[in-house]
């Protein structure tokens, strides 16, 4: 192999093993993300459950239908 090819070889290799390093931290990103909204998801079902079964508790039993 000619030592002429080089550079454009390390070049090539750089640019394919960034653009792999670049996905790979796009999608932990996401992930991460994703993940962040499903924990508030499900902390607002959590908290919605929570108040109906205080306001359920709340009533008397003559309010109860």
């Amino acid at each position: 192999m000619d030592s002429a090819h080089w550079p454009l070889i390390l070049i090539e290799g750089v640019l394919v093993f960034g653009g792999a390093l670049a996905f790979g931290w796009w999608q932990l990103r996401s992930v991460k993300r994703d993940r962040e909204q499903l924990q508030a998801q499900r902390a607002r079902e959590r908290e919605a459950a929570l108040k109906a079964q205080a306001e359920g508790d709340s009533q008397t039993p003559e309010q109860r239908p």
